[in-house]
C-alpha cells in the first residue's frame, strides 16, 4: 500500500506538473512549425506527389489532435509512427531479438503506403 501511494505521489509532482504545462504549451506553439515545412523534391521535379507527400502537414495536424484531418492529409501517419515507436521499444527494452514482428509491421506499413499511393493516383489526387 505504501509502494501505491509513494508512486501516485511521485505522478503528482511539481517536476510532472511541468513536464505536462511544458508538453501543452508546446502544443500551442505547433501551428508555427507550417512555415518549416520541407518541399517535396520529387514534386518539385515532376509535379507528380511522391509516396510520402502529406506526411508532415499529418504529422502536425496530428500533434493538434485533429485526427480526422491528419487521416485526410496522409492515411500512414498513424501506423507509421505505431512502427517508429515499436522500432524504439525494441532497442531499448530488447524484446523480439529476430525482428520478426518488426519485419511484419515493416512490410505491412509498406503496402498501406504503396495502396495509398497508388489510390491517390487512380483518383487525381496527385496534383
Amino acid at each position: 500500500m505504501t509502494t501505491e501511494i509513494a508512486h501516485r505521489t511521485r505522478l503528482y509532482s511539481p517536476g510532472h506538473a511541468k513536464g505536462w504545462l511544458v508538453g501543452v504549451c508546446g502544443l500551442e506553439y505547433v501551428s508555427r512549425l507550417y512555415a518549416w515545412l520541407l518541399p517535396c523534391p520529387i514534386k518539385a521535379i515532376t509535379g507528380i506527389d511522391c509516396p510520402g507527400c502529406g506526411f508532415q502537414r499529418s504529422l502536425l495536424a496530428l500533434l493538434q489532435g485533429h485526427w480526422y484531418e491528419s487521416y485526410q492529409l496522409y492515411p500512414p501517419t498513424v501506423p507509421l509512427l505505431m512502427l517508429l515507436v515499436y522500432i524504439v521499444l525494441k532497442s531499448i527494452l530488447g524484446f523480439d531479438k529476430r525482428g520478426i514482428v518488426m519485419k511484419l509491421l515493416a512490410i505491412a506499413c509498406g503496402w498501406f503506403v504503396l495502396g495509398v499511393y497508388v489510390m491517390k493516383l487512380w483518383h487525381g489526387d496527385h496534383l
